[in-house]
């Protein structure tokens, strides 16, 4: 068979392959890179079917946006309980994205980043949330005692530098420390991969807190691999920077309104105590004591 025949035969296995790919949702247009740039009627195959796994994959996405986003930034509008909206919105970033894991942090006003939900698929880890169990792991600091800023760790890294960190394998990456994390692999025997961390931030455009995504699966190998860009992540990233500073907010406000009513308490209080103090019977009390101690200084 001559070369170009032989060329003819694998762009065509490749073409069977990337229809595949499309009935599962995984096609990617560099599966078809090469075929595309024939000029002849293998090309012209290639170029139809991926114009066409670029449509479905568009309505795909239409049908996430729909589906998922849509819902929760309604339900932002009128949810009464951020911490559970927040839940959601973890969850559903771990469903497109097909992570096994994912982390929310609060930066916290001691300059310390804390663990607001942890999940983990594998491991059937959930803390934090509606889950009933709370979070063990210790804050993140920001700034090391010596006031330097801690960009070793990647979510202090995030937090610090408002910027976002794509890391394809986290034992190969370099720049950040990850002893933490292959001494809770060692213990937990897992195997944390890649990783997917956002900055949060408010209206002011001040990072309130870090959402962490690790270990994005093939959905049809289950292979652990990079993660990649997707709009609907990016809109749920915005309802989550939506749905912390509402958290926070609230939060604010309970602590408000608690300190009041201590104010109000010790108001309270305080009248009670006047309004006891100024009764003939608690003077005539008052006189009765008095009487007593003389008596006694007297014994004495």
């Amino acid at each position: 068979m001559s070369q170009p025949g032989q060329m003819a035969s694998i762009h065509l296995k490749q073409i069977m392959e990337a229809l595949r790919t499309i009935e599962k949702g995984a096609y990617r247009p560099e599966m078809l890179a090469d075929v595309l740039a024939r000029q002849d009627e293998v090309g012209e195959l290639a170029r139809m079917l991926d114009s066409m796994a670029r449509e479905v994959q568009f309505k795909e996405r239409q049908r996430k946006l729909l589906r998922t986003v849509i819902p929760i930034g309604v339900s932002l509008s009128a949810e009464k309980d951020f911490n559970r909206l927040l839940e959601t919105i973890v969850l559903q970033c771990q469903e497109i994205t097909n992570a096994d894991a994912g982390t929310l942090y609060l930066v916290e006003e001691d300059q310390r980043l804390r663990f607001m939900l942890v999940r983990n698929v594998s491991l059937g880890l959930a803390a934090g949330g509606t889950s009933g169990n709370p979070v063990t792991f210790q804050p993140i600091p920001l700034y090391k005692p010596d006031g330097e800023e801690n960009r070793a760790n990647v979510a202090s890294y995030v937090a610090l530098t408002g910027e976002r960190v794509n890391i394809a394998d986290a034992y190969q990456a370099e720049g950040f420390d990850f002893s933490g994390t292959k001494l809770f692999d060692q213990r937990t025997d897992y195997r944390s991969k890649s990783f997917f961390a956002f900055p949060l931030e408010n209206q002011s455009g001040k990072v309130i807190g870090v959402l962490q995504l690790i270990n994005a699966k093939n959905p049809e190998s289950g292979q652990i691999i990079p993660f990649q860009p997707d709009e609907v992540l990016e809109s749920l990233v915005m309802l989550a920077c939506a749905a912390l500073d509402g958290y926070i907010r609230e939060q604010r406000l309970h602590q408000e309104i608690a300190k009041l009513r201590i104010e109000i308490d010790e108001t309270r209080r305080a009248r009670q105590v006047a309004e006891i103090t100024e009764t003939d019977y608690f003077r005539f009390l008052q006189a009765k004591a008095s009487e007593m101690r003389r008596k006694i200084s007297g014994q004495e």
